[in-house]
């Protein structure tokens, strides 16, 4: 039986950031409202409803909740954006769980939190984020896993194809029960790297055996690619600032030090 894990966690400064999410699929409705008209004339305005039972707010505060502590604002700033892009997939009327997604986000925090002052904490943030999503983060890390292990003793992009994990994704998707994320494209990308699968043809071969387009894959793996490269960047900007206060530390330490000797 799982015992449930209590996140002690980070404070409000953690959602302080809310990033535009654009190119994805909303479950949202345009309602047009019509505001009293003025000059005899009526302008129509279209304004974005949430039908979400569950709005993004909702999925926010959950974590901030569970997780009040600051979290430093390289990782901050990702986790938002990563909350805010899958709450609209969690949600969609068409979304149902699966592992390859699971393997995807698993790889992407990761790789995100690589170099986190603290182990514990990351893992902490990680059971969090999850269960702000109605997920459970011990059947994700299992299941990326599994994924994971399946996908290195393939040894090859034949043995792959024959996973059921993509044939399950595709039966989803023509029955208009499987909504997309990036995450199942990072997925897909990790298989073919754990597999040793690396010809650009891979990657087209293990889409079109889960249904998913490949532009729409490419797009989102450069997108990814793109945020581990703003992310790398900043880790080095932080690195250069820490050194130079330390420099600036030790210098101030010196004068004074210089100048008690001089008055001793």
């Amino acid at each position: 039986q799982r015992t449930k894990m209590s996140c002690v966690s980070a404070s409000a400064a953690t959602c302080r950031v809310a990033p535009a999410v654009r190119g994805q699929r909303f479950n949202k409705r345009v309602a047009t409202v019509a505001p009293r008209a003025h000059n005899r004339r009526a302008l129509a305005i279209q304004a974005a409803v949430d039908l979400n039972a569950v709005t993004v707010a909702d999925t926010k505060r959950k974590f901030v909740e569970s997780y009040p502590f600051p979290i430093p604002s390289i990782w901050s700033v990702a986790v938002n954006e990563l909350l805010v892009n899958q709450h609209f997939v969690r949600y969609s009327t068409k979304y149902s769980y699966s592992k390859l997604s699971s393997l995807g986000f698993v790889s992407v925090y990761d790789q995100l939190f690589e170099g986190f002052p603290s182990d514990e904490e990351k893992a902490k943030i990680f059971d969090c984020f999850v269960e702000a999503l109605d997920e459970d983060p011990e059947k994700c890390r299992k299941d990326a896993a599994e994924l994971a292990k399946l996908a290195k003793e393939a040894g090859g992009v034949d043995a792959l194809l024959a996973s059921p994990v993509l044939a399950d994704i595709k039966s989803k998707g023509e029955a208009n029960k499987f909504a997309y994320s990036r995450y199942d494209a990072i997925g897909l990308f990790r298989m073919l790297e754990l597999g040793g699968a690396t010809e650009p043809a891979a990657l087209e071969k293990l889409a079109d055996a889960a249904g998913l387009q490949l532009k729409k894959v490419n797009g989102d793996l450069s997108m990814y690619k793109g945020l581990l490269s703003k992310l790398a960047a900043a880790k080095e900007l932080q690195k250069e600032i820490f050194e130079r206060e330390k420099r600036k530390t030790a210098e101030r330490l010196a004068k004074k030090e210089a100048a008690n000797d001089a008055t001793a």
